[in-house]
Order: C-alpha cells, then structure tokens, then sequence
C-alpha cells in the first residue's frame, strides 16, 4: 500500500464512518483532542496519531481500532453469525 493510500484509509475510517460518533470514536482510540489548539489541525494530528515514521502510517492499528469499536465489532459478530446460519 502506498504512503498516499495508507493515509487515505486513516481519514476514510474517521470522516466517513463516524461523523455523529465521532467524540465517542476517538475516545475508543486514545486520541488527544485536547493537545489540539485549533480544530483545523484536526486532519493532521489524526493522521499524527498513526504516524509510524516519515511518510508511514500503521493502517493495522487503524484498522484494529475500527474493529474493536463496540458498534463495528457487534455488527461484525452479527454477520458472521449470520454467516454461519446460512452455511448449515
């Protein structure tokens, strides 16, 4: 995965997925919205949050993260509960 593409997937959970939970989301990661001054340097203080190093981001943790999320993770256990239904 590129750098530009990791990226994009560390915005795409947070402003696509949780724009009215977003409080409750980044409390679920450990973000520090408080270190930020100006609502503005959101984007890259979020982006911050994942860095790994120049240019990298951890896209696992990202993902971790979306996944153990309550409302995400229940939705994922009803699926595959769903899923194993429709195999028997």
């Amino acid at each position: 995965m590129t750098t530009d593409e990791q990226r994009d997937v560390i915005l795409n959970v947070v402003m696509d997925f949780f724009p009215d939970d977003i409080g409750e989301y980044i409390r679920h990661v450990g973000f520090d919205i408080q270190g930020i001054g100006d609502p503005k340097n959101f984007v890259d203080a979020w982006l911050g949050h994942y860095r790994l190093g120049q240019g990298t981001y951890d896209v696992d943790r990202a993902l971790m993260d979306f996944t153990t999320w309550p409302p995400i993770s229940r939705r994922i256990f009803e699926l595959q509960d769903e899923a194993r239904k429709l195999a028997t």
